[in-house]
């Protein structure tokens, strides 16, 4: 599981392990090819934009388990996901072979990249950096792997990636 704010590297890392990894060895799956809705649908039908996600990431984990037990392959997942919600979608399942990956970067760096390289300046605001404060306190608080990437090259990002998941 790779989580983590907008901006921080995920979806480029994500790239890269499909470069470098095995071809068939693993599975690469992104929260958002669920699509997601806008904001008055979330809390039209889920209360919240927050409980929008995390019936959509229990959801999700559902299906992954039920794909990692058809398949040999381990699966890669990524998006941005509340931890506490990972892990109870886990919970729920009884099922313990998970990690979970925090890709984190510099709020400054964050808003760089949003603006500059993915012409999305409406998510370098506020909102996105608390985001990124609170994820990365879940981290910390459930002592999970953070790759940060700021100064960091793709092909560093992704080797210290490997060296996580192959620990």
């Amino acid at each position: 599981m790779i989580t983590g704010a907008s901006g921080v590297g995920k979806t480029t890392l994500l790239q890269q392990l499909q470069e470098d990894l095995e071809e068939g060895a693993y599975q690469f799956y992104k929260f958002d090819e669920i699509g997601v809705p806008p904001f008055e649908e979330m809390v039209r039908d889920y209360g919240s934009p927050s409980a929008w996600q995390k019936a959509k990431t229990v959801e999700w984990i559902e299906i992954l388990i039920r794909k990692a037990a058809k398949n040999t392959t381990s699966i890669i997942f990524e998006g941005q996901m509340n931890l506490d919600f990972i892990i109870e979608g886990f919970k729920e399942h009884k099922f313990t072979e998970y990690k979970i990956i925090l890709i984190d970067c510099e709020a400054g760096e964050i808003k760089r990249r949003l603006i500059e390289e993915r012409n999305q300046p409406e998510l370098a605001n506020a909102d996105m950096v608390n985001w990124l404060k609170f994820l990365r306190k879940q981290g910390q608080q459930y002592e999970v792997a953070i790759i940060n990437t700021a100064n960091k090259t793709v092909e560093e990002v992704g080797q210290h990636f490997k060296e996580i998941i192959q620990s």
